[in-house]
């Protein structure tokens, strides 16, 4: 254990000296308050209302069924936040008693639309009603937060492998590999050093990743789980591209064309029907995708994780064993 830990803590050292890995490390959590930034809410999706608190209640409730509503005591209270920089409708009354809507000027055609329909309905004239249905789908995510999350959880995953072959990219590079042969360090030892580096930082960019975008799930046991079966095929992307390239340059490279083909399984995973996902089965990092996905939106099912976690593990010991000789005579 001393020496796997040895080798961890060289890794580690290497990545925060080397720019290129630390970019690798830093580049998730960047992207992931990036998306923060250009998140909607769910309430900026639905109308907003800025009503005077002298409507009534009754006024007050039937906006509430199209909106969030927000409730003010002054006009000049009502003005100042249509003024902010959101699209909001005011709402109150001139001194005749007749509804009075207050706009910047330069809102969307449903910002000023809606509360005039709403307000028609109100008052009984039906030429232009509002019909609503209301379905409640159990959704407080909004889907760029959640499939923006999910692809940045997946690319912090794969990071964690490549950064681990960087690092046996630098071995090669400084003889260190040739030298451990006439040491006591078994090859055992010398792969369970390398892939610690890989298993702890997709764990820790993960849930990183979940504080930041805010999105909280009672499953994290579960997400710890996912995040480690995920990172296997990670780690064995990460020693072929290790063993394969002979500097950082080629490294990249083969970096770069394994990351396309495996971007074509999220982008499927999102774009695609369910009944055309059998395309994607072919790719432990769909099924990742997918096994991440239903922890964060607590549609998890056992059936669902074993499904998806044997799936991973089928794919990754089929990899395995159409790699294990170039990776030993890599090591070598």
């Amino acid at each position: 254990m001393k020496r796997i830990l040895s080798i961890f803590k060289r890794d580690l050292q290497n990545s925060f000296r080397d720019n290129l890995l630390l970019y690798m490390i830093i580049i998730p959590i960047i992207l992931t308050i990036g998306l923060k930034f250009f998140i909607p809410s769910t309430q900026s999706a639905s109308s907003q209302f800025a009503l005077n608190e002298a409507l009534g209640n009754e006024v007050i409730e039937e906006f509430k069924k199209y909106g969030k509503v927000e409730i003010y005591s002054s006009n000049e209270e009502i003005s100042d936040r249509v003024n902010d920089i959101d699209d909001i409708a005011g709402i109150t009354k001139n001194e005749e008693g007749n509804f009075e809507l207050i706009l910047e000027g330069n809102e969307d055609y449903e910002t000023e639309r809606i509360p005039k329909m709403i307000i028609n309905d109100l008052q009984g004239v039906y030429l232009d009603t509002v019909n609503f249905e209301i379905n409640d789908i159990g959704a407080t995510t909004p889907p760029i937060a959640l499939y923006g999350a999910l692809s940045i959880m997946v690319t912090a995953i794969m990071l964690g492998g490549v950064t681990t072959g960087f690092n046996i990219i630098d071995e090669k590079e400084s003889g260190t590999i040739k030298a451990l042969s006439v040491t006591p360090m078994t090859k055992f030892q010398f792969i369970m050093g390398k892939s610690f580096l890989g298993l702890v930082l997709p764990i820790v960019h993960v849930f990183i990743i979940v504080w930041i975008i805010g999105i909280f799930t009672p499953n994290s046991l579960l997400l710890l789980l996912m995040t480690v079966v995920s990172s296997l095929i990670s780690l064995l992307i990460g020693f072929l591209i290790g063993v394969i390239s002979n500097n950082q340059i080629s490294g990249i490279a083969n970096m770069k064309g394994i990351f396309v083909l495996l971007s074509l399984s999220v982008i499927g995973a999102m774009l695609l029907p369910l009944d055309k996902h059998i395309f994607l089965y072919w790719s432990p990092i769909y099924w990742s995708f997918m096994g991440i996905k239903d922890i964060l939106l607590n549609d998890v099912t056992s059936t669902k994780l074993l499904i998806n976690i044997g799936a991973i593990l089928a794919l990754t010991g089929i990899v395995y064993l159409s790699t294990k000789n170039k990776i030993k005579q890599g090591l070598s």
